[in-house]
């Protein structure tokens, strides 16, 4: 697979704002994203997110440490790698220009409204730009089986949990499989896609749709010899009047309960018949 370098800038002021682009080309056009773009031939990561700031925004900057680097299908059977770094503005004046249809500055309660591209917000979290999604709740479940066991398991219940269906009617950002395998950080199934990756013992997933932005984090515990502890940890915010009314029925209900308890039930099924036959 041809792999296309590209670089970008995250560009915040005193006001704790975040600098945002609407951008006009794909991959994601319309949706809202730090300045960014390809490199040029011969040009460094760095130098290349302070061109496409200045290209896109009008704005010159002073490019600092990298903060996160990803990649990114472009839907042509070729791959983005971006290297995204902290900047600074130096001078110039706001002005869209180039691939970016509009650029504006957002509070981070503003974000939480926007149609963002796949995973920025998860990445502004990680990298201290915006405050981690606050704690709703946590289940677990002892399971008769190792924790590797568990945690293939896991992968497989993972896999196949979602509907596409019921993404699309939920307004997910994520509505089909994509990516590479699952759990390989980037994987998307309908419904959300895995941040991080740590086996046997951590998965983190994150989705998000019009009545919430969350982040399932799994975790798998030894409690001894063929006995595990898994853990779904929920974290999430349910931004506007729709999203406290979406929480109000999620949560009254006891609807996100039973839907955690019931992939922690197949999870342990799948690990505890797998130790049976191992």
């Amino acid at each position: 697979m041809d792999v296309v370098p590209a670089a970008g800038a995250v560009i915040t002021d005193a006001e704790g704002r975040v600098l945002l682009v609407r951008r006009g080309a794909p991959p994601q056009r319309g949706r809202w994203s730090v300045p960014g773009g390809q490199l040029e031939p011969g040009e460094t990561f760095a130098d290349g997110a302070a061109r496409e700031v200045l290209e896109e925004t009008g704005l010159r900057v002073d490019v600092g440490r990298e903060l996160w680097s990803l990649r990114m299908p472009t839907g042509d059977g070729r791959e983005f790698e971006i290297r995204d770094f902290a900047a600074t503005v130096l001078g110039g004046a706001l002005a869209a220009a180039d691939d970016a249809a509009d650029a504006r500055w957002f509070s981070p309660a503003e974000l939480q409204r926007l149609r963002v591209t796949t995973q920025l917000l998860e990445h502004l979290r990680r990298a201290g730009v915006l405050d981690p999604l606050p704690h709703v709740d946590e289940h677990v479940a002892e399971v008769a089986a190792d924790r590797d066991a568990v945690w293939r398991a896991l992968v497989e219940v993972v896999a196949h949990a979602a509907s596409a269906r019921f993404a699309r009617a939920l307004g997910a950002d994520d509505v089909t499989t994509s990516g590479p395998a699952m759990p390989v950080p980037g994987a998307v199934v309908p419904g959300f896609h895995v941040v991080a990756a740590e086996p046997p013992q951590r998965l983190a997933l994150a989705g998000r749709h019009r009545f919430s932005d969350f982040e399932l984090i799994f975790h798998v515990d030894e409690l001894g010899p063929d006995r595990g502890l898994l853990r779904a940890e929920t974290r999430a915010t349910f931004p506007g009047w729709r999203g406290t009314a979406y929480r109000a029925m999620l949560m009254g209900l006891g609807l996100h309960r039973a839907a955690t308890l019931r992939m922690l039930r197949s999870v342990r099924r799948r690990a505890e018949a797998s130790a049976r036959t191992s």
